[in-house]
């Protein structure tokens, strides 16, 4: 039994859109008013135009989109996250604030403090704000700002051993990570949905909202359009090509005016190569993307010669599935218990055999599938029951019954079938009743027959030809691509792989065809007809209705005719005729080369970047998506749009966004800047022809003029164009690309022909740097007058009497100033040191602008007010630490405005110490206070701490001029030196006006006052630090002046004053006794009567008793340094009063009383001053020898008369003195 399995060949777009109309007719009304026809009163008929533009735009793109040829997606360059939004930084917000309020107890300061800096500078700053508002900025640029703070700690931090820096780093950006996990974990991922690979599907999808096409009409352009007929398409674009290439071979003026006579014949040369690259490509890569690339065999002989019958084949899978067999229990010939199975093969081809499993005759199911390949277009199948037999005679089982299936290509149904098998025994009731009434064997099927992708269309036609097929008759043809724009029409009969006739369609063309009554019968189904015409040759095929259509379009892909073959009215579909009447016929037909495509494509990439930028939530920062890139590059490779057109539109529109605010990568302007300079410049083309017209070089010349003014704008704005040195490098690139700008510089001349000509004019580097500096500039003065608008208000010419800012609004302003330079080093200092120099003269400009107010300031006060100072030792400290700033112009300026405040301040300071230590004197009391180590009146303290000021406040000014420098030394010293001397000088006045330590005042129970011990420790703490306060001032003029030397000498002479006159005067008490003494007088009157009193030596006890209390007070009060010294002095003093008291008596003999008193002095001063610590030969001294000898001489006169007396002396010292001269003395005491 024959049974024919195939189905139509194709549901054709008439039936397509009739299965759609019950479904659509309710919205198609309102659908099309979007296409410009049906629009309501309130459309105005610009926005129907805008809107029919661009639906005509998107049909020109889905064609591009449905077969890519020229090129293909490519991964996204680099990670593209969401940009943060102002929702985004209030939940950071709160989650840092809520670490800093739950933070205050770990031990990690440092971080603590980052976070807090992060918080209140940064995520809290307006610069912050305007960055979510710009859209550019994601997380990661966040993390780049904190990761630089916490950096510059770490380095500052010393090196731990147990942990490095690089760590501590890694565990800080880590815990870091954790908080801002929290508050947009969805705004740190990548973003894969839109950055990577689109499909077709995707990409109508991305096009449709873009260009504000809705599902439906999308459907039906599909439809109408056959976008997912890869034929249909293949077939336009090399109707596109060829119309092109025609209108560039038809010798027709170019639409251009070009600026160089030349090019006119350059285009038509350039159009020519680039129609023939297209249709290499579209021969090379036949529609890449979702579509699988067809593989044709023995294609090297195409376009050689003409292709025959045997140069190709065609390869079919056939899939048939047994499932079950109906009818077994009627079959009586065989037994029972025999296995039953079924075998299939592929008549007319040395196929194998495939058999199912064996299976009983009660439960006849299977479920295996059979394949088979074959390389005809209509193979015969046969399927054959067998039961297994003993026989060993047969090499198969016993035939139970059979059938052939003739599947035709392309019958993909999958519903099973029953047919009925030609059966080979009896069937009894058991079996299914047949339609006679007899009982037969059914078998339930699955036969599936794919054709291959060079197989366009098959089908039963009648077909009729002039050369070949010269009868009217059925039979099955093939329409065959054998190359990529080579079809052939090929008739087969059953069972062969070669056709028996072959037409290579190059050069025909397919029209409808009226059907003529002798080629058919009225009972026919083929009776609907279109024809193959081409000179000499017609070709007449009748198809069915439902096959006609299908067969014309397929007919009109293959043979690449200009225009699409039409129905007349009569044979119209409905759903056609509507489509028609609503004006979608128009824009479907539309040829693209009678449009202004470089028009289309500038609106087509506007609206795709704004969507790119203003809607999608990707931090694109002006970079196309992959899909996105790969549309607009196929649309204008496809459609010839000029490629300055592309990269000229792109820099325009992504200009106009910068300008807008929105954060654009320097490097993609860039690369669009760089495209179009080196395409005016010839340097992209290899064979040396392009072309530039007069309106591309006029509107490169205006962009780059825009962009111009844009980088410059944004170097000047740098702050606030790329805040926190985001996006990375931005500020260097934009530097780069303006001095790129500057330097290629192209102008027009007209030459003799009126056509245009471009020079180049090179623009030096230095004329670069020159304008980058002035951006600088200009921007120092905007981000100036931006810090200083709380402090410096704008002067207003018409108010008088307005308030000037104080000195202590100009320190904090300095503040403000040093902090802004010192954000601007941190982020931007890599990009500044494109020119060396920039960031000094940057910091120059700021800083001017400052001494401008500054200086203002200082006029309004008094010169040498202390008041400025402060602000002068901020400004000058941070110039000298500033590399770029030390010894510059305003460091200059700063000390020429400042130097008559230092040198009125100088004067003033000068005056004020004289008065404060005038005062200091008047009302010193000159008694003991807290203790000191330098035991010192208050006086000294606050005089010392003052001059030392003084020296550190000039020591600090660092004066740039030498000379200058050198002379406030030399004058601070100068006052130093007559400072202490004027206080010593005082002190030593009041000491010798001390009403205590006058003589009359003196008496042996006298103690060295208190006030006088401070008094003599003032002058020597002076003496002390006028080693350290009076140096040696050198100037550049090789002349040196020793102040130190000179005010120790000074100060010397005053100490040595100051001790004289103290000794002398605590060496009253000795001249008292020796004037008693001096009434034992040999040449005096009295002195035999004074000599029988027996006088006692006791009178000296009261001496010795106030020597010891002094010596006690001395070296208990005065200064450890200097005690010693005063000692010796007071000793000098006392035996140079014995000694003058001697000298006196030089011709008279000593009594002997006298003579033993004055040993007696003489013993115990030296035993009592060498208990204090001074040395022997301190003690011995001149004046000490001169006594010593006197008396020797005195004891050897009198010796015999001395023995006869003994005076009484009790005094403590005398007993256990083992000094030789008082042995001496008294060797001879009975």
């Amino acid at each position: 039994m024959i049974c024919d399995t195939s189905s139509d060949e194709g549901t054709s777009d008439v039936e397509v859109l009739e299965q759609d109309k019950v479904k659509l007719e309710p919205v198609c009304a309102d659908s099309l008013k979007t296409f410009g026809i049906g629009a309501t009163k309130q459309d105005t008929e610009e926005e129907q135009q805008y809107k029919k533009k661009l639906k005509q735009i998107y049909v020109f793109l889905a064609r591009c989109v449905s077969y890519p040829f020229t090129c293909k997606q490519s991964w996204d360059r680099g990670y593209r996250y969401m940009h943060i939004n102002e929702v985004v930084l209030n939940k950071m917000k709160d989650k840092f604030k809520a670490y800093l309020d739950t933070a205050e107890d770990k031990d990690d300061n440092v971080f603590r403090d980052s976070v807090r800096w992060f918080y209140n500078d940064f995520l809290k700053s307006k610069r912050a704000l305007d960055m979510t508002k710009s859209g550019g900025y994601t997380t990661k640029d966040f993390q780049h700002v904190f990761k630089k703070k916490i950096y510059q700690l770490v380095c500052s931090l010393p090196e731990h051993q147990e942990m490095s820096r690089m760590n501590l780093l890694s565990d800080w950006i880590a815990e870091y990570d954790e908080i801002v996990s929290q508050s947009c974990d969805e705004h740190d991922r990548r973003v894969t949905s839109t950055e990577g690979q689109l499909n077709k599907t995707q990409l109508y999808n991305l096009f449709q909202k873009i260009l504000g096409v809705s599902a439906f009409e999308h459907r039906i352009l599909y439809n109408a359009c056959q976008l997912g007929n890869t034929d249909e398409q293949n077939a336009a674009i090399r109707r596109e090509l060829d119309n092109r290439s025609e209108r560039v071979n038809s010798g027709e003026k170019p639409p251009f005016v070009f600026i160089h006579q030349d090019m006119a014949a350059q285009f038509r040369e350039q159009e020519r190569k680039a129609v023939k690259d297209l249709q290499d490509k579209l021969h090379t890569n036949p529609g890449k993307g979702d579509m699988v690339q067809l593989q044709f065999d023995g294609m090297d002989k195409v376009g050689k010669s003409l292709p025959c019958k045997y140069d190709f084949v065609l390869n079919f899978k056939i899939e048939i599935e047994v499932m079950e067999i109906a009818g077994m229990p009627g079959v009586k010939s065989i037994q029972p218990d025999r296995k039953i199975y079924c075998a299939m093969d592929v008549e007319a081809q040395n196929s194998k055999l495939l058999c199912t499993s064996f299976t009983s005759q009660t439960n006849p199911v299977w479920t295996n599938k059979a394949e088979f390949q074959t390389r005809m277009p209509l193979p015969s199948i046969r399927v054959r029951l067998l039961a297994e037999t003993n026989n060993p005679l047969l090499f198969e089982g016993r035939l139970l019954g059979k059938i052939y299936f003739k599947p035709k290509p392309d019958t993909m149904s999958d519903r099973p079938q029953w047919a009925n098998l030609d059966c080979e025994v009896d069937i009894g009731p058991g079996g299914v009743a047949g339609p006679s009434g007899t009982h037969i064997l059914q078998i339930k099927t699955c036969v599936k027959m794919d054709k291959p992708e060079n197989m366009k269309l098959g089908g039963m036609m009648y077909i009729r030809g002039t050369s070949l097929w010269q009868k009217w008759k059925r039979r099955y043809v093939v329409l065959i691509q054998i190359a990529p724009v080579v079809f052939c029409l090929c008739s087969y009969k059953e069972k062969q792989v070669t056709p028996t006739d072959m037409l290579t369609l190059e050069g025909y063309t397919v029209s409808y065809h009226t059907p003529e009554p002798l080629l058919h019968q009225d009972g026919d189904d083929e009776r609907f007809q279109f024809r193959l015409v081409k000179e000499g040759e017609e070709i007449i095929c009748g198809v069915k209705e439902s096959e006609q259509m299908q067969w014309v379009n397929a007919l009109y892909r293959a043979t690449g005719q200009p225009t699409r073959p039409q129905k007349s009215d009569a044979v119209q579909g409905n759903v056609v005729n509507d489509i028609r009447r609503a004006g979608l016929d128009s824009l479907i037909s539309t040829e693209p080369g009678k449009v202004d495509q470089d028009e289309y494509y500038r609106e087509l990439q506007r609206l795709t970047l704004e969507h790119r930028i203003t809607i999608q939530s990707t931090a694109s920062r002006g970079w196309l998506s992959t899909g996105q890139e790969f549309a607009l590059k196929e649309y204008s490779s496809r459609y010839g749009i000029r490629y300055l057109t592309v990269h000229l539109s792109y820099l325009q529109e992504l200009i106009m966004y910068a300008q807008r605010g929105f954060v654009i990568d320097p490097n993609k302007f860039r690369d669009e800047f760089t495209n179009c300079c080196n395409y005016i410049q010839g340097r992209t083309s290899d064979d040396g022809v392009w072309t530039v017209t007069r309106e591309e070089f006029l509107e490169f010349r205006e962009v780059r003029d825009q962009l111009k003014v844009l980088l410059m704008n944004q170097i000047t704005h740098f702050r606030h164009s790329f805040p926190f040195g985001r996006p990375e490098n931005a500020l260097k690139t934009t530097i780069k690309l303006l001095e790129q700008v500057l330097t290629h510089k192209l102008e027009l001349n007209v030459d003799l022909d009126d056509l245009f000509a471009y020079v180049e004019e090179e623009v030096t580097s230095f004329e670069c740097r020159k304008q980058t500096i002035k951006c600088l500039e200009q921007g120092a003065y905007l981000n100036y007058l931006d810090i200083s608008k709380d402090v410096v208000k704008e002067i207003d010419p018409l108010v008088s009497d307005q308030p000037l800012p104080c000195i202590d609004d100009m320190i904090s302003l300095a503040d403000d100033c040093m902090k802004f330079l010192q954000d601007t080093l941190d982020y931007y200092t890599e990009a500044l040191k494109s020119y060396d120099g920039l960031v000094g003269e940057m910091n120059e400009t700021f800083w001017t602008l400052f001494g401008v107010d500054m200086e203002s300031v200082l006029r309004s006060m008094e010169c040498g007010s202390p008041q400025v100072l402060p602000l002068f030792h901020k400004l000058n400290s941070y110039l000298y630490t500033e590399q770029e700033l030390r010894y510059g112009k305003f460091h200059m300026y700063l000390h020429k405005v400042f130097a008559p405040h230092i040198v009125s301040y100088l004067d003033n300071k000068e005056d004020s110490l004289k008065d404060d230590l005038e005062e200091a004197l008047n009302r010193e009391t000159w008694l003991p206070g807290e203790t000191n180590e330098e035991y010192s009146c208050s006086a000294v303290q606050e005089i010392v701490a003052e001059l030392k000021d003084l020296q550190k406040f000039v020591a600090d000014l660092r004066w740039p001029d030498r000379n200058f420098a050198d002379h406030l030394q030399c004058r601070v010293q100068k006052t130093t030196a007559e400072i202490i001397n004027y206080f010593v000088s005082r002190v030593i006045l009041k000491l010798q006006q001390f009403p205590r330590l006058q003589k009359s005042s003196m008496t042996t129970s006298t103690v060295l006052p208190d006030e006088v011990c401070v008094m003599i420790n003032s002058c020597v703490t002076m003496r002390l630090h006028a080693n350290e306060l009076c140096g040696n001032a050198t100037s550049t003029n090789n002349e040196s002046y020793c102040y130190r030397t000179e005010i120790n000498e000074v100060l010397t002479h005053h100490l040595n004053t100051m001790f004289t006159h103290t000794c002398e005067q605590l060496s009253t008490c000795l001249a008292a006794l020796l004037r008693r003494i001096s009434r034992y007088d040999t040449d005096s009157l009295l002195s035999h009567i004074f000599s029988l009193v027996n006088p006692k030596l006791n009178i000296v006890d009261p001496l010795f008793s106030f020597v010891r209390q002094n010596n006690v007070q001395i070296m208990q009060e005065i200064h450890k340094s200097y005690s010693n010294e005063l000692l010796l002095v007071w000793y000098n003093s006392l035996l140079g009063t014995m000694c003058g008291w001697l000298t006196e008596r030089e011709n008279i003999d000593l009594h002997h009383f006298q003579l033993v008193a004055i040993s007696t002095i003489l013993r115990n001063l030296f035993n009592e001053f060498s208990s204090q610590g001074l040395t022997e030969d301190e003690l011995r001294g001149a004046t000490y020898r001169m006594i010593h000898n006197r008396i020797e001489y005195e004891e050897t006169m009198n010796i015999e008369y001395t023995r006869d007396y003994n005076y009484d002396y009790n005094y403590e010292t005398s007993n256990g003195d083992n000094n030789q001269h008082v042995e001496h003395v008294n060797s001879d005491d009975g």
